[in-house]
């Protein structure tokens, strides 16, 4: 999965004819396989407020989730539900930050305010890692462990789409989204 060379994007939009919004679903597949954990997206003008709440645990020295989305402005809390000390950090990207050691039951908190990608990591646990995507748009989703995903009440119109996987693959492409929409496939190659 992490040499993913090249992915496929089905992207179906289904609703009723008289519907003005529609729910845009598909299947995020990697070569032969499915890319679960893939960050869907679309560009829109309508800004969202921030996420009343978004949470990365920590357990078992893993973050769960692997890979979260928020929209800008968003508090992302970052509880030690584990049996060890962790120290949550990033430098990476959209936001720079070292939260300290910290011990089971207490919990750090950081604001996500500029969109991009977020590299999250353990400064005792070298293999613990997550990602957090943070956009400026309504229309997300996060791909199962089937590679399937759901944005839902996409409004008609043309939208840049855009796709990224740990993997380092990425896509960005023009989706039209209209009621009578069938499928779109996109290819998601590796930068």
């Amino acid at each position: 999965m992490h040499r993913l060379m090249a992915c496929l994007v089905a992207l179906i939009c289904t609703a009723p004819s008289m519907a003005r919004a529609v729910d845009v679903s598909g299947q995020v597949v990697a070569g032969k396989g499915v890319a679960k954990d893939a960050v869907i997206y679309l560009d829109s003008e309508t800004k969202p407020a921030p996420l009343a709440h978004a949470v990365i645990d920590q357990r078992d020295k893993t973050f769960l989730p692997h890979v979260t989305v928020v929209t800008a402005g968003t508090i992302v809390h970052f509880p030690n539900n584990d049996s060890v000390f962790h120290n949550v950090f990033a430098y990476f990207n959209a936001k720079k930050f070292d939260l300290g050691m910290y011990p089971r039951g207490a919990s750090k908190s950081v604001t996500f305010d500029k969109k991009g990608l977020v590299s999250v990591l353990c400064n005792i646990h070298s293999d613990m890692s997550a990602y957090i995507m943070v956009v400026e748009t309504p229309y997300y989703a996060v791909s199962d462990k089937q590679g399937r995903y759901r944005i839902k009440d996409v409004p008609a119109g043309t939208y840049s789409v855009h796709v990224w996987h740990e993997s380092g693959a990425s896509l960005t492409s023009t989706l039209n989204v209209r009621a009578d929409s069938g499928s779109v496939n996109l290819t998601l190659a590796r930068k």
